[in-house]
Protein backbone atom coordinates (compact mmCIF):
# COMPACT_ATOMS: atom_id res chain seq x y z
CA UNK A 1 0.00 0.00 0.00
CA UNK A 2 1.36 3.44 -1.01
CA UNK A 3 0.67 6.66 0.85
CA UNK A 4 0.82 10.25 -0.10
CA UNK A 5 3.26 12.83 1.93
CA UNK A 6 2.90 13.66 5.51
CA UNK A 7 1.66 17.00 6.60
CA UNK A 8 4.19 19.84 6.29
CA UNK A 9 5.22 20.36 9.60
CA UNK A 10 4.11 23.53 11.64
CA UNK A 11 5.66 25.94 14.29
CA UNK A 12 3.92 25.85 17.25
CA UNK A 13 1.82 28.76 18.89
CA UNK A 14 3.22 29.88 22.52
CA UNK A 15 0.46 29.73 24.99
CA UNK A 16 -0.15 32.25 26.94
CA UNK A 17 0.94 32.04 30.71
CA UNK A 18 1.32 34.39 33.50
CA UNK A 19 5.03 34.68 32.97
CA UNK A 20 4.16 35.41 29.03
CA UNK A 21 1.88 38.90 28.38
CA UNK A 22 -1.15 39.83 30.49
CA UNK A 23 -2.09 36.02 31.47
CA UNK A 24 -5.64 34.20 31.00
CA UNK A 25 -7.31 35.56 33.89
CA UNK A 26 -6.35 39.49 33.92
CA UNK A 27 -7.40 42.52 31.92
CA UNK A 28 -9.90 42.07 28.79
CA UNK A 29 -10.18 38.29 28.92
CA UNK A 30 -11.88 37.92 32.19
CA UNK A 31 -15.43 38.81 31.07
CA UNK A 32 -15.39 35.75 28.71
CA UNK A 33 -13.50 33.18 30.69
CA UNK A 34 -16.23 34.02 33.16
CA UNK A 35 -18.66 33.34 30.70
CA UNK A 36 -17.33 30.30 29.71
CA UNK A 37 -17.34 28.55 33.05
CA UNK A 38 -20.93 29.63 33.89
CA UNK A 39 -21.22 27.74 30.80
CA UNK A 40 -19.66 24.47 31.59
CA UNK A 41 -20.77 24.13 34.75
CA UNK A 42 -24.67 24.23 33.21
CA UNK A 43 -24.02 22.38 30.16
CA UNK A 44 -22.18 19.22 31.81
CA UNK A 45 -25.37 18.15 34.08
CA UNK A 46 -27.17 18.95 31.43
CA UNK A 47 -25.63 16.53 28.36
CA UNK A 48 -25.21 13.64 30.88
CA UNK A 49 -28.04 13.36 32.19
CA UNK A 50 -30.55 14.72 29.86
CA UNK A 51 -28.80 13.15 26.93
CA UNK A 52 -30.14 15.18 24.15
CA UNK A 53 -28.42 14.11 21.11
CA UNK A 54 -29.16 9.93 22.71
CA UNK A 55 -31.24 8.36 20.24
CA UNK A 56 -34.38 7.24 22.87
CA UNK A 57 -36.55 6.05 20.32
CA UNK A 58 -36.02 2.65 18.11
CA UNK A 59 -32.62 2.10 17.65
CA UNK A 60 -31.81 -1.09 14.71
CA UNK A 61 -32.23 -4.35 15.58
CA UNK A 62 -31.42 -7.65 13.62
CA UNK A 63 -33.86 -7.74 10.64
CA UNK A 64 -36.20 -10.65 10.84
CA UNK A 65 -37.36 -12.72 7.39
CA UNK A 66 -41.13 -13.11 7.37
CA UNK A 67 -42.44 -16.19 4.92
CA UNK A 68 -45.65 -15.09 2.82
CA UNK A 69 -47.11 -17.84 0.75
CA UNK A 70 -47.64 -18.16 -2.90
CA UNK A 71 -49.64 -19.81 -4.77
CA UNK A 72 -47.88 -23.32 -5.14
CA UNK A 73 -46.70 -24.06 -1.92
CA UNK A 74 -43.78 -22.20 -2.16
CA UNK A 75 -42.94 -19.06 -0.35
CA UNK A 76 -41.52 -15.36 -1.13
CA UNK A 77 -39.64 -14.06 1.13
CA UNK A 78 -39.97 -10.25 2.37
CA UNK A 79 -36.83 -9.39 4.83
CA UNK A 80 -37.57 -6.41 7.47
CA UNK A 81 -35.90 -4.79 10.58
CA UNK A 82 -37.10 -4.88 13.69
CA UNK A 83 -36.83 -2.89 16.28
CA UNK A 84 -35.41 -2.75 19.77
CA UNK A 85 -37.09 0.10 22.00
CA UNK A 86 -35.23 2.14 24.70
CA UNK A 87 -38.43 3.35 26.75
CA UNK A 88 -38.82 6.03 29.57
CA UNK A 89 -38.72 5.72 33.06
CA UNK A 90 -37.05 2.44 34.99
CA UNK A 91 -38.39 -0.31 32.58
CA UNK A 92 -35.46 -0.71 30.48
CA UNK A 93 -34.16 -2.23 27.20
CA UNK A 94 -35.99 -5.53 26.17
CA UNK A 95 -33.54 -7.79 26.30
CA UNK A 96 -35.80 -11.21 25.48
CA UNK A 97 -38.54 -12.58 27.21
CA UNK A 98 -39.06 -15.52 29.62
CA UNK A 99 -41.69 -17.87 31.10
CA UNK A 100 -42.95 -17.08 34.80
CA UNK A 101 -45.39 -20.35 36.33
CA UNK A 102 -48.71 -19.36 36.95
CA UNK A 103 -49.37 -23.13 37.69
CA UNK A 104 -48.30 -26.54 37.66
CA UNK A 105 -51.14 -28.73 39.34
CA UNK A 106 -53.69 -28.96 36.44
CA UNK A 107 -54.20 -31.90 34.34
CA UNK A 108 -53.58 -31.78 30.55
CA UNK A 109 -54.96 -27.90 30.47
CA UNK A 110 -56.60 -27.04 26.78
CA UNK A 111 -56.79 -23.44 27.10
CA UNK A 112 -56.79 -20.40 29.81
CA UNK A 113 -59.13 -17.42 30.16
CA UNK A 114 -59.60 -14.32 32.34
CA UNK A 115 -62.00 -11.78 32.97
CA UNK A 116 -60.76 -7.98 32.66
CA UNK A 117 -59.33 -6.46 35.45
CA UNK A 118 -59.68 -10.11 37.61
CA UNK A 119 -56.79 -11.37 38.89
CA UNK A 120 -58.01 -15.08 38.51
CA UNK A 121 -56.83 -17.33 35.75
CA UNK A 122 -60.20 -19.70 34.52
CA UNK A 123 -57.28 -23.13 33.56
CA UNK A 124 -59.88 -25.99 31.25
CA UNK A 125 -58.86 -29.21 31.72
CA UNK A 126 -59.57 -31.32 29.16
CA UNK A 127 -61.34 -34.38 31.28
CA UNK A 128 -64.06 -31.67 32.28
CA UNK A 129 -63.13 -29.58 35.11
CA UNK A 130 -62.55 -26.31 35.15
CA UNK A 131 -60.06 -24.58 37.86
CA UNK A 132 -59.39 -20.91 39.32
CA UNK A 133 -56.08 -20.50 39.69
CA UNK A 134 -55.86 -17.57 42.11
CA UNK A 135 -52.74 -15.51 42.82
CA UNK A 136 -53.53 -15.61 46.71
CA UNK A 137 -54.24 -19.21 46.93
CA UNK A 138 -52.70 -20.72 43.88
CA UNK A 139 -55.41 -23.46 42.69
CA UNK A 140 -58.37 -23.43 44.80
CA UNK A 141 -59.42 -26.49 46.16
CA UNK A 142 -62.95 -27.23 44.66
CA UNK A 143 -63.29 -26.10 40.56
CA UNK A 144 -64.84 -23.41 38.74
CA UNK A 145 -67.03 -25.88 36.97
CA UNK A 146 -67.34 -29.63 37.29
CA UNK A 147 -68.51 -31.11 34.16
CA UNK A 148 -66.26 -34.45 33.89
CA UNK A 149 -69.77 -37.02 34.45
CA UNK A 150 -71.18 -34.91 31.20
CA UNK A 151 -67.66 -34.62 29.11
CA UNK A 152 -66.43 -37.20 26.62
CA UNK A 153 -62.76 -36.96 26.20
CA UNK A 154 -61.83 -40.29 24.74
CA UNK A 155 -58.98 -39.41 21.46
CA UNK A 156 -56.85 -36.50 21.98
CA UNK A 157 -58.72 -34.13 20.59
CA UNK A 158 -62.48 -34.36 22.76
CA UNK A 159 -62.84 -33.26 26.05
CA UNK A 160 -63.49 -29.59 27.64
CA UNK A 161 -62.16 -27.49 24.92
CA UNK A 162 -63.56 -24.02 24.84
CA UNK A 163 -65.00 -20.93 27.41
CA UNK A 164 -65.70 -17.89 27.10
CA UNK A 165 -67.14 -15.03 29.68
CA UNK A 166 -70.03 -13.24 28.62
CA UNK A 167 -68.84 -9.33 28.02
CA UNK A 168 -71.07 -8.25 30.69
CA UNK A 169 -70.64 -10.91 33.00
CA UNK A 170 -69.80 -9.21 35.97
CA UNK A 171 -73.61 -7.94 35.95
CA UNK A 172 -75.50 -10.90 34.39
CA UNK A 173 -73.05 -13.99 35.65
CA UNK A 174 -73.23 -15.70 32.38
CA UNK A 175 -70.33 -17.79 30.72
CA UNK A 176 -70.45 -20.42 27.68
CA UNK A 177 -68.52 -23.67 27.24
CA UNK A 178 -68.03 -25.93 24.37
CA UNK A 179 -67.40 -29.65 25.19
CA UNK A 180 -67.77 -33.13 23.45
CA UNK A 181 -70.66 -35.04 25.62
CA UNK A 182 -70.05 -38.81 26.58
CA UNK A 183 -71.08 -39.54 22.57
CA UNK A 184 -68.63 -37.49 21.24
CA UNK A 185 -70.87 -34.87 19.91
CA UNK A 186 -69.93 -31.53 20.13
CA UNK A 187 -72.10 -29.10 22.40
CA UNK A 188 -72.43 -25.50 22.96
CA UNK A 189 -74.01 -24.64 26.65
CA UNK A 190 -74.16 -21.43 28.62
CA UNK A 191 -73.66 -21.75 32.51
CA UNK A 192 -74.29 -18.74 35.33
CA UNK A 193 -72.75 -18.23 38.79
CA UNK A 194 -69.20 -18.26 39.79
CA UNK A 195 -69.20 -14.28 40.30
CA UNK A 196 -65.85 -12.69 41.93
CA UNK A 197 -67.24 -13.33 45.18
CA UNK A 198 -68.40 -16.62 45.04
CA UNK A 199 -65.59 -19.25 43.06
CA UNK A 200 -67.98 -21.55 42.12
CA UNK A 201 -70.43 -21.91 39.09
CA UNK A 202 -74.06 -23.41 38.99
CA UNK A 203 -73.45 -26.53 37.41
CA UNK A 204 -77.43 -27.00 37.22
CA UNK A 205 -77.95 -24.03 35.40
CA UNK A 206 -76.67 -25.30 32.12
CA UNK A 207 -78.74 -24.27 28.84
CA UNK A 208 -77.63 -25.98 25.59
CA UNK A 209 -77.56 -23.57 23.05
CA UNK A 210 -76.29 -26.11 19.95
CA UNK A 211 -75.56 -30.03 19.36
CA UNK A 212 -73.65 -30.99 16.39
CA UNK A 213 -73.81 -34.59 15.72
CA UNK A 214 -70.42 -36.19 15.14
CA UNK A 215 -69.47 -39.52 12.74
CA UNK A 216 -65.42 -38.91 13.35
CA UNK A 217 -63.43 -38.88 16.90
CA UNK A 218 -61.31 -36.13 15.39
CA UNK A 219 -61.46 -32.29 14.68
CA UNK A 220 -63.70 -30.73 17.36
CA UNK A 221 -61.88 -27.34 17.14
CA UNK A 222 -64.13 -25.40 20.07
CA UNK A 223 -63.01 -21.79 20.50
CA UNK A 224 -64.86 -19.32 21.50
CA UNK A 225 -64.78 -15.79 21.29
CA UNK A 226 -66.88 -12.66 21.57
CA UNK A 227 -66.39 -10.09 19.07
CA UNK A 228 -66.25 -6.74 19.35
CA UNK A 229 -70.00 -6.00 17.99
CA UNK A 230 -70.68 -8.32 21.25
CA UNK A 231 -71.87 -11.61 18.88
CA UNK A 232 -70.10 -15.04 19.97
CA UNK A 233 -68.10 -16.87 17.66
CA UNK A 234 -67.55 -20.55 18.00
CA UNK A 235 -65.35 -22.76 15.89
CA UNK A 236 -66.09 -26.45 14.82
CA UNK A 237 -63.66 -28.55 13.15
CA UNK A 238 -64.49 -30.61 9.94
CA UNK A 239 -64.77 -34.04 12.07
CA UNK A 240 -61.41 -35.39 10.99
CA UNK A 241 -63.23 -37.80 7.91
CA UNK A 242 -61.46 -36.47 5.18
CA UNK A 243 -64.80 -35.19 2.92
CA UNK A 244 -66.06 -32.45 1.95
CA UNK A 245 -67.80 -31.15 5.05
CA UNK A 246 -65.94 -27.99 5.76
CA UNK A 247 -67.53 -26.90 1.99
CA UNK A 248 -70.92 -28.21 2.80
CA UNK A 249 -73.06 -25.21 3.38
CA UNK A 250 -76.08 -27.46 5.43
CA UNK A 251 -74.03 -28.23 8.12
CA UNK A 252 -71.87 -26.65 11.10
CA UNK A 253 -68.58 -28.72 10.60
CA UNK A 254 -65.71 -27.09 9.27
CA UNK A 255 -67.03 -23.78 10.09
CA UNK A 256 -66.38 -20.80 12.13
CA UNK A 257 -70.27 -19.87 13.68
CA UNK A 258 -71.54 -16.28 14.87
CA UNK A 259 -74.12 -16.13 17.02
CA UNK A 260 -76.31 -13.54 19.42
CA UNK A 261 -76.72 -14.97 22.69
CA UNK A 262 -78.58 -11.92 23.83
CA UNK A 263 -81.36 -12.85 21.36
CA UNK A 264 -83.63 -15.04 20.11
CA UNK A 265 -84.22 -19.08 21.83
CA UNK A 266 -81.94 -19.91 22.11
CA UNK A 267 -80.06 -17.51 20.05
CA UNK A 268 -80.75 -14.98 17.24
CA UNK A 269 -78.78 -14.90 14.12
CA UNK A 270 -76.84 -11.66 13.40
CA UNK A 271 -78.76 -9.94 10.33
CA UNK A 272 -75.12 -9.09 8.77
CA UNK A 273 -74.31 -13.13 8.64
CA UNK A 274 -73.41 -14.16 5.21
CA UNK A 275 -76.25 -16.79 4.94
CA UNK A 276 -78.44 -15.24 7.59
CA UNK A 277 -81.19 -14.61 4.67
CA UNK A 278 -80.44 -18.13 3.26
CA UNK A 279 -77.99 -20.12 0.84
CA UNK A 280 -76.76 -22.05 4.01
CA UNK A 281 -76.96 -22.12 7.95
CA UNK A 282 -77.68 -18.87 9.58
CA UNK A 283 -74.58 -19.27 11.82
CA UNK A 284 -71.59 -19.64 9.47
CA UNK A 285 -69.34 -17.02 9.50
CA UNK A 286 -66.59 -18.36 7.81
CA UNK A 287 -66.11 -22.09 6.21
CA UNK A 288 -63.34 -24.02 4.71
CA UNK A 289 -61.39 -24.95 7.79
CA UNK A 290 -59.63 -28.29 8.80
CA UNK A 291 -59.20 -28.02 12.42
CA UNK A 292 -59.26 -23.92 13.43
CA UNK A 293 -57.38 -25.00 16.80
CA UNK A 294 -57.87 -21.33 18.34
CA UNK A 295 -58.60 -18.09 16.33
CA UNK A 296 -58.49 -14.80 18.03
CA UNK A 297 -60.40 -11.74 17.79
CA UNK A 298 -58.01 -8.68 17.71
CA UNK A 299 -60.21 -5.85 18.67
CA UNK A 300 -58.05 -3.14 18.28
CA UNK A 301 -56.54 -4.25 15.00
CA UNK A 302 -60.14 -5.27 13.84
CA UNK A 303 -58.89 -8.71 12.82
CA UNK A 304 -58.87 -12.14 13.17
CA UNK A 305 -56.56 -14.57 13.04
CA UNK A 306 -57.28 -18.58 12.80
CA UNK A 307 -54.72 -20.97 13.52
CA UNK A 308 -55.91 -23.79 11.13
CA UNK A 309 -54.07 -27.48 10.80
CA UNK A 310 -52.86 -29.01 8.15
CA UNK A 311 -53.00 -32.47 6.32
CA UNK A 312 -50.20 -33.69 5.12
CA UNK A 313 -47.79 -31.03 4.33
CA UNK A 314 -48.68 -27.55 5.77
CA UNK A 315 -50.20 -25.87 8.60
CA UNK A 316 -51.84 -21.93 8.00
CA UNK A 317 -52.63 -18.84 9.73
CA UNK A 318 -55.46 -17.17 8.30
CA UNK A 319 -55.46 -12.89 9.24
CA UNK A 320 -58.77 -11.10 7.55
CA UNK A 321 -60.44 -8.48 9.05
CA UNK A 322 -63.24 -9.27 11.51
CA UNK A 323 -65.62 -7.66 8.86
CA UNK A 324 -64.95 -10.16 5.78
CA UNK A 325 -67.64 -12.70 6.57
CA UNK A 326 -68.62 -15.53 4.07
CA UNK A 327 -64.94 -16.27 3.19
CA UNK A 328 -64.36 -19.76 1.86
CA UNK A 329 -60.90 -20.76 3.64
CA UNK A 330 -59.93 -23.51 0.89
CA UNK A 331 -60.26 -26.82 3.32
CA UNK A 332 -60.18 -29.09 1.53
CA UNK A 333 -59.75 -28.24 -2.28
CA UNK A 334 -56.16 -26.72 -0.98
CA UNK A 335 -54.12 -27.75 2.37
CA UNK A 336 -52.05 -24.17 2.49
CA UNK A 337 -51.24 -23.05 -0.76
CA UNK A 338 -51.69 -26.80 -2.54
CA UNK A 339 -54.10 -27.92 -4.31
CA UNK A 340 -55.45 -31.15 -2.13
CA UNK A 341 -58.99 -32.57 -3.33
CA UNK A 342 -58.14 -32.82 -6.15
CA UNK A 343 -54.38 -33.01 -6.12
CA UNK A 344 -54.16 -30.86 -9.39
CA UNK A 345 -56.02 -28.35 -10.98
CA UNK A 346 -57.90 -27.12 -7.97
CA UNK A 347 -60.83 -24.72 -8.28
CA UNK A 348 -59.25 -21.48 -7.02
CA UNK A 349 -62.77 -19.62 -7.55
CA UNK A 350 -63.61 -17.93 -4.44
CA UNK A 351 -60.82 -19.47 -2.18
CA UNK A 352 -59.08 -17.35 0.59
CA UNK A 353 -55.27 -17.90 0.11
CA UNK A 354 -53.61 -18.54 4.16
CA UNK A 355 -51.40 -15.40 5.00
CA UNK A 356 -48.77 -16.95 6.51
CA UNK A 357 -47.91 -20.87 5.88
CA UNK A 358 -45.29 -23.67 7.27
CA UNK A 359 -44.45 -27.03 6.18
CA UNK A 360 -44.33 -30.18 8.51
CA UNK A 361 -40.42 -29.90 7.98
CA UNK A 362 -40.98 -27.52 10.69
CA UNK A 363 -43.80 -28.84 12.58
CA UNK A 364 -47.08 -30.34 12.15
CA UNK A 365 -49.89 -29.33 14.20
CA UNK A 366 -50.20 -25.46 15.02
CA UNK A 367 -51.26 -23.84 17.75
CA UNK A 368 -53.22 -20.60 17.07
CA UNK A 369 -52.69 -18.10 19.66
CA UNK A 370 -53.51 -14.38 20.72
CA UNK A 371 -52.19 -10.42 19.28
CA UNK A 372 -50.32 -9.42 22.37
CA UNK A 373 -51.88 -5.91 23.87
CA UNK A 374 -50.51 -5.88 27.24
CA UNK A 375 -48.91 -2.96 29.06
CA UNK A 376 -45.86 -5.03 30.53
CA UNK A 377 -43.56 -5.57 27.04
CA UNK A 378 -44.98 -2.62 24.92
CA UNK A 379 -42.65 -3.04 22.21
CA UNK A 380 -44.25 -5.91 21.30
CA UNK A 381 -47.37 -4.83 20.64
CA UNK A 382 -49.79 -5.93 17.79
CA UNK A 383 -47.32 -9.00 17.65
CA UNK A 384 -49.55 -12.70 17.35
CA UNK A 385 -47.79 -15.21 18.74
CA UNK A 386 -48.62 -18.93 17.72
CA UNK A 387 -46.72 -22.14 18.69
CA UNK A 388 -46.42 -25.77 16.83
CA UNK A 389 -47.69 -28.54 19.44
CA UNK A 390 -45.52 -31.19 18.08
CA UNK A 391 -41.82 -29.37 17.66
CA UNK A 392 -42.60 -26.78 20.93
CA UNK A 393 -41.62 -23.96 19.45
CA UNK A 394 -43.55 -20.26 19.83
CA UNK A 395 -42.81 -17.70 17.01
CA UNK A 396 -45.29 -14.00 16.39
CA UNK A 397 -45.16 -10.91 13.57
CA UNK A 398 -46.94 -8.42 13.20
CA UNK A 399 -49.78 -7.79 10.58
CA UNK A 400 -49.13 -4.36 8.73
CA UNK A 401 -50.93 -3.49 5.65
CA UNK A 402 -51.74 -7.25 4.25
CA UNK A 403 -48.17 -8.29 4.74
CA UNK A 404 -46.43 -10.14 7.61
CA UNK A 405 -43.64 -8.27 8.82
CA UNK A 406 -41.43 -8.65 12.31
CA UNK A 407 -41.44 -12.38 12.71
CA UNK A 408 -39.64 -13.33 15.25
CA UNK A 409 -38.42 -16.85 16.71
CA UNK A 410 -38.73 -17.34 20.70
CA UNK A 411 -37.99 -20.57 21.26
CA UNK A 412 -35.02 -20.19 23.00
CA UNK A 413 -36.55 -17.70 25.55
CA UNK A 414 -39.54 -19.60 26.16
CA UNK A 415 -38.13 -23.22 25.67
CA UNK A 416 -39.73 -24.70 28.96
CA UNK A 417 -42.73 -24.39 27.69
CA UNK A 418 -43.04 -27.83 26.24
CA UNK A 419 -46.36 -28.56 23.94
CA UNK A 420 -48.37 -25.68 23.93
CA UNK A 421 -51.84 -26.70 23.55
CA UNK A 422 -53.21 -23.28 23.76
CA UNK A 423 -52.34 -19.32 24.58
CA UNK A 424 -54.87 -17.04 26.71
CA UNK A 425 -54.82 -13.55 28.37
CA UNK A 426 -54.94 -12.95 31.79
CA UNK A 427 -56.58 -10.09 33.29
CA UNK A 428 -54.04 -7.73 32.76
CA UNK A 429 -54.38 -8.66 28.85
CA UNK A 430 -50.71 -10.10 29.52
CA UNK A 431 -49.58 -13.42 27.63
CA UNK A 432 -50.43 -17.10 29.19
CA UNK A 433 -49.11 -20.20 27.64
CA UNK A 434 -50.69 -23.14 28.31
CA UNK A 435 -48.67 -26.81 28.31
CA UNK A 436 -50.45 -29.70 27.42
CA UNK A 437 -48.44 -31.79 30.26
CA UNK A 438 -49.61 -29.78 33.12
CA UNK A 439 -48.47 -25.99 33.48
CA UNK A 440 -49.32 -22.66 32.67
CA UNK A 441 -46.80 -19.90 32.53
CA UNK A 442 -47.24 -16.02 31.49
CA UNK A 443 -44.72 -14.78 29.49
CA UNK A 444 -42.18 -11.60 31.07
CA UNK A 445 -39.66 -9.77 29.83
CA UNK A 446 -36.47 -9.35 30.49
CA UNK A 447 -35.23 -5.90 30.75
CA UNK A 448 -31.51 -4.57 30.99
CA UNK A 449 -31.26 -1.25 32.89
CA UNK A 450 -29.60 2.14 31.47
CA UNK A 451 -26.76 2.49 33.36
Amino acid sequence: MTTGPGPRPRSARTAPSPGNGPGWWAGPNLPYLAAIVVSVVVLVPFVVLARPFATSGDTAAAPTTAATPTTGGETSTTTTTGTTTTLPGDMGTLQGLDLELVTSRVAFPVYAVAIPGDDRIFVLERGGQIRVIDPTASPLPTPFLDLTDRVGSAGIENGLLGMAFHPDFDDNGRFFVYYTDTDLNSRLSEFRGGSRTDPVADRDSERILLEVQQSGIRHRAGMLQFGPEGYLYVALGDGGLGDASAQDLTIYQGKILRIDVDGGDPYAIPADNPYAGGGGLGEIWAHGLRNPWRFHLDGDGGLIYIGDVGQSNWEEINVQPVTAAGLDYGWPNFEGTDCYKPSDGCDMLGWQEPTLVYSHEEGCSVTGGFVYRGTAIPELNGHYFYADWCNGWIRSFRYSEGQVVDEQDWSADLEGAGQVSSFGLDGDGELLVVDSNGSVFRVVALRANEP
